[in-house]
């Protein structure tokens, strides 16, 4: 049986980490769709499932310049279940810098076609072909924070996922935070 308070990732320092990795409890998503007056769950409503998901960090994680770092959604059991990663949306959450970043200078190739900016300023990121996993229940999205970054940035950011069992599909999100800074 599923235990939150025994299953957890391996926990990081969250200054600079490389892998930020969420713990999906299929049971806890399972009872939660099951036994609670939720929505759908749909793409453009997706349910907020943030305190029934693991991740192995403390606090705000911080990047610096020429970190590479992966966000990865994880189901720790496989009864017939799948997830898809269908994108990352980050926004400036700074107070005090000017909302429209040039995302160009946060992140690295962000002209490639896995990058889309949105009209409101936010940068969408899709998994690319390339890191496309094969295990239904392991996605990941690489990120690369630009060497020549000069400010510093809290970025929110949403992740929406969809989960699948017995050929119904729910959709998902996370809404946890990030530091981007110009030095450690």
């Amino acid at each position: 049986m599923e235990n939150l308070m025994t299953i957890t990732p391996d926990s990081i320092n969250p200054t600079s980490p490389t892998d930020i990795i969420f713990a999906l409890y299929t049971q806890s998503m399972n009872r939660a769709l099951n036994h609670f007056n939720t929505k759908i769950g749909t793409m453009s409503s997706p349910i907020a499932i943030d305190s029934i998901v693991d991740r192995n960090i403390t606090g705000i994680p911080q990047f610096c310049p020429g970190d590479i770092f992966n966000i990865t959604l994880q189901l720790y059991s496989s009864n017939g279940e799948t997830i898809n990663l269908y994108y990352i949306k980050i926004q400036n959450g700074s107070k005090s810098s000017n909302p429209n970043i040039p995302w160009s200078s946060v992140f690295e190739n962000t002209s490639g076609s896995q990058y889309t900016q949105a009209p409101d300023n936010s940068l969408f990121v899709t998994p690319g072909s390339s890191t496309s996993s094969s295990n239904p229940i392991v996605c990941t999205i690489p990120l690369t924070v630009n060497d020549s970054i000069t400010e510093e940035y809290d970025l929110l950011y949403t992740i929406l996922f969809s989960y699948t069992k017995n050929d119904k599909e729910f959709f998902f999100s996370i809404d946890p935070l990030m530091k981007i800074s110009s030095s450690t």
